[in-house]
């Protein structure tokens, strides 16, 4: 089965979780973190997950999840312990035009959330369609030690040079694309991970000065 991935802009979006365990309150934490508009309906909330809901200012509600519930929602996530439920709210889910992920079953969901991690705004996401969780979480762990912190000051350095070289007059499209392939063939890296980041700016301001950008 193919998927099609994407990283989706949750700012303010109306997101729906049910259920009030451990992998609810992951979940919760991880759309809080995009900026998502939660709501989280359960009859039984764990402490954790209502002191985060408090801090917060998230919409909770502990109770059964009704029909009226699921309207008007951009994503839902069934996360019960009750696998007649948590059917039951896919259900719902797709009625209502929601895009619905089912943490018990992959066949029954829409999308999965991948095992990520940030350095920045570098993001790496791992993901095995939803069949084994737990290889994407150890490969995440494996990735974590190869990108370091350093891509978060790499990333903040390319930025503004790959502005300059795409606003410069002097290059094609192809030349553009071209210059940047080159950028990112300098040891910039090295240099960040040693903390000399002054010698990493300039290395970056000679090579633009050298290409006329």
């Amino acid at each position: 089965m193919n998927t099609y991935v994407l990283c989706l802009k949750l700012i303010n979006k109306p997101c729906l979780v049910v259920g009030g365990g451990d992998v609810a309150e992951r979940k919760v934490q991880t759309l809080h973190a995009a900026g998502a508009r939660i709501t989280v309906i359960a009859c039984e909330i764990n402490a954790k997950l209502r002191q985060f809901t408090e801090e917060h200012a998230i919409a909770l509600l502990v109770r059964e999840v009704r029909e009226e519930d699921f309207k008007e929602k951009l994503l839902i996530i069934a996360a019960t312990d009750d696998r007649e439920t948590n059917r039951w709210i896919a259900e719902q889910a797709r009625r209502a035009g929601a895009l619905v992920n089912v943490v018990d079953s992959p066949e029954e969901s829409d999308f999965y959330v991948p095992a990520t991690f940030s350095r920045g705004d570098l993001t790496i996401a791992i993901a095995t369609n939803g069949k084994i969780p737990a290889l994407s979480r150890r490969i995440r762990e494996q990735l974590e030690e190869q990108f370091g912190n350093e891509y978060e000051s790499y990333l903040q350095l390319l930025e503004p040079a790959r502005e300059a070289i795409y606003k410069c007059s002097a290059y094609t499209a192809d030349g553009k694309i071209r210059l940047i392939e080159e950028l990112l063939d300098l040891p910039l890296l090295r240099l960040l991970k040693e903390d000399r980041q002054d010698e990493a700016r300039q290395i970056i301001h000679v090579f633009l000065k050298t290409h006329g950008v």
